[in-house]
């Protein structure tokens, strides 16, 4: 093996040596008397869960979001989030929103969070995403009692007696009391002197269980209180009693995760026992250790919890669960609702997931992803009352096309927000747009399979390849109703309108059409200044005040007489643009003034024009493209250069040979329908 392919044994001991040296030197021990000073200088240093957790997400980036890339309103984006999670801007200001409450103390803050939505939509991710981000909190220290079972609020410490003018002095409100074991020793150990009781750093920890901590609900029959709030301390009841402070030991999850995170992974299929402690702990910021002596002891945690769609549905329909429901803010995860979106998710889980390493191994035709994220959006999608079809509102949602470009059935530009509310109208959240549909898991298992199946063959994953693999996944996946099955079939179906199919027709043409003008820039330059100086010509024969001279009117070789613009070419640009007739006059104009304010004016300079002149030769190319390919006619030398040249273009377009063959004989086929 290379030597600098080799795992340096000796230099990762010396690392992991400094690195932990460093740590050490980092922590701090402190009396809490000093503590009281360092709070009076930093409130923060004491602040809540919420805040905390808040913070930890603030101390990355927060972007504006371009109004054009906007979605459902919202502006912010949260770049912790958004660099792993993509799609989700708005559940993630809803829980920004959450955590805000939560830090000023507010109501809602008080209330459980339950993220709800379908299988794979990021749920668990997005949890986390904060648990990690917190492991790693390092905008300033957090203290804790030294030794204290449940990492303590210092703050606890000091006497009741003295809050009220601590609060008057320093707008610093303490919540919360000493637990058992702390009031034991402060009155055993420091004979209740507590300014003396040293005070310590700490850093939370996923696998270390210090301030974030996890409950999964088992069955009813063996789940027990205890997993959340700790149990009897046999060693120690049974030589000094039941009673004693140290009898019980505090070691469940609440107590596990205080100060930090809660996680409750399917949260709701708790017992509603459960259930309560978690409520009791969220609103009141205490629970009880079962059979215990013990008082109420405080607790400071964001309670998050999450669940799929069908157990939420269940928990919500229970009537005698109102209490319950009453004391939960939901956010609703949805799947994603745009093509780019689902996109971006695909190559992160290719780029980062174990589950799809075979995906990272071969080739991925361009378009293969965008048709699998297609068909996945499509599934999504609730059919329109506004006379817009499928394909189109996918197209709408991603931003693809100018607004005015997309008409319904009445020629009339669609409303965007509107469409997207009635996407989102129904009072079941089951039946929104995003909250049913094919999971981006299966359709990435869909892709993997396929691959399997070509091992030892090409190692290319087309779109056509995938699109087969996806109609084949439902044979081996459970979960979904026939109904489910055979609409998600029509959608991938060839000669059905607005199925994937069509879409992959589309991009098949365009793509190798696109790549057969590749060699021929210089048409398009062309066409670009023919079309300039016609409308230069059309100007000058409409002017009323001031014209050129005579010679610089264009005349008819033949007869002498002025010749007229071209009106049919200025008009085949302009329509795929587009721009209506009774609009072309005022184009025509702005296009001239733009070129006169504009040094160096060409065709790279104003991308509207230069993408209508793109779209008018891709239509006037395809006659002669569909000659070219025609695989039952002689080609001569031109035709066969035309031919190597599209090959060529299409593998700079990062084709490889299999794929590029694919694209180029179903275009074909598409072009002789």
């Amino acid at each position: 093996m290379p030597e600098n392919n080799r795992f340096d044994v000796d230099r990762a001991i010396t690392d992991d040596a400094e690195r932990k040296k460093e740590k050490g030197a980092q922590k701090q021990e402190i009396l809490f008397a000093e503590y009281l000073k360092r709070v009076q200088e930093d409130p923060k240093i004491a602040q809540n869960a919420h805040a905390r957790v808040l913070e930890t997400v603030l101390g990355f980036s927060v972007e504006d979001i371009p109004e054009a890339e906007r979605w459902l309103g919202v502006e912010k984006r949260y770049s912790l989030i958004a660099s792993k999670l993509f799609g989700i801007e708005k559940p993630t200001e809803e829980i920004m929103r959450y955590l805000e409450a939560g830090a000023e103390g507010l109501p809602i803050g008080k209330q459980i969070l339950l993220i709800v939505g379908p299988t794979a939509s990021g749920k668990s991710t997005f949890v986390n995403i904060l648990k990690h981000a917190l492991e790693h909190y390092h905008e300033r220290p957090v203290f804790m009692i030294k030794g204290c079972p449940l990492y303590e609020e210092p703050l606890h410490l000091l006497p009741r007696h003295l809050r009220d003018e601590f609060f008057e002095k320093t707008s610093i409100r303490i919540r919360g009391d000493l637990c058992p074991h702390c009031r034991y020793r402060l009155m055993e150990e420091y004979k209740g002197e507590w300014a003396r009781v040293p005070i310590e750093t700490f850093t939370f920890s996923i696998q270390g269980t210090r301030g974030i901590g996890s409950f999964e609900p088992s069955d009813e029959k063996s789940s027990d209180v205890s997993e959340l709030v700790g149990r009897e301390n046999i060693a120690i009841s049974s030589r000094k009693g039941t009673d004693h402070p140290l009898a019980y030991s505090l070691s469940g999850e609440l107590e596990k995760a205080n100060r930090g995170i809660f996680e409750g992974r399917e949260l709701i299929k708790a017992d509603e026992k459960l259930l309560w402690v978690l409520i009791s702990a969220a609103e009141e910021g205490e629970i009880k250790v079962q059979g215990s002596t013990l008082p109420h002891i405080s607790v400071d945690v964001l309670m998050i919890g999450h669940t799929n769609l069908t157990e939420y549905r269940k928990f919500a329909a229970r009537q005698e669960n109102e209490a319950l429901h009453d004391r939960m803010y939901v956010v609703t995860f949805p799947y994603l609702l745009r093509v780019k979106d689902e996109v971006a998710l695909y190559r992160k889980l290719i780029r980062s997931e174990n589950d799809f390493s075979d995906l990272r191994k071969c080739h991925v035709a361009p378009g293969t992803l965008e048709m699998a994220a297609i068909f996945a959006v499509l599934s999504r999608l609730l059919d329109s009352q506004m006379g817009v079809d499928a394909l189109t509102k996918l197209k709408l949602y991603n931003g693809d096309k100018a607004l005015t470009e997309i008409q319904n059935k009445e020629k009339m530009p669609v409303d965007l927000r509107a469409l997207i509310e009635e996407g989102q109208a129904s009072s079941d959240i089951s039946k929104r747009e995003g909250m049913f549909g094919i999971s981006p898991r299966d359709v990435l298992a869909a892709l993997n399979t396929s691959l399997v199946a070509q091992k030892g063959k090409n190692g290319c994953l087309t779109p056509l390849r995938a699109i087969r693999a996806i109609r084949e996944i439902f044979e081996h996946r459970m979960g979904y109703t026939p109904e489910e099955i055979e609409r998600f079939r029509t959608l991938l179906s060839a000669g059905e309108g607005g199925s994937v199919m069509t879409e992959y027709h589309d991009f098949a043409v365009r793509t190798v059409s696109r790549a057969f003008l590749h060699a021929y820039d210089d048409l398009k330059r062309d066409l670009f200044g023919r079309y300039i100086n016609e409308i230069e010509f059309y100007r000058e024969t409409k002017r009323k005040f001031v014209r050129g001279q005579t010679h610089d009117i264009r005349r008819d070789e033949l007869t002498g007489k002025p010749k007229e613009p071209d009106t049919k070419l200025m008009r085949s640009v302009e329509e795929q643009i587009p721009i209506v007739e009774s609009e072309a006059e005022a184009f025509r104009g702005e296009i001239l003034e733009f070129k006169a304010g504009t040094p160096n004016f060409s065709y790279d300079t104003y991308p509207p024009l230069a993408q209508a002149i793109d779209k008018k030769l891709l239509h006037d190319s395809r006659s002669v493209l569909t000659l070219v390919l025609d695989p039952n006619r002689p080609r001569g030398d031109e035709e066969k250069k035309r031919v190597g040249d599209l090959f060529n273009a299409l593998k700079m377009r990062e084709h490889c040979e299999v794929c590029a063959r694919e694209l180029v004989e179903k275009a074909s086929e598409f072009l002789r329908e």
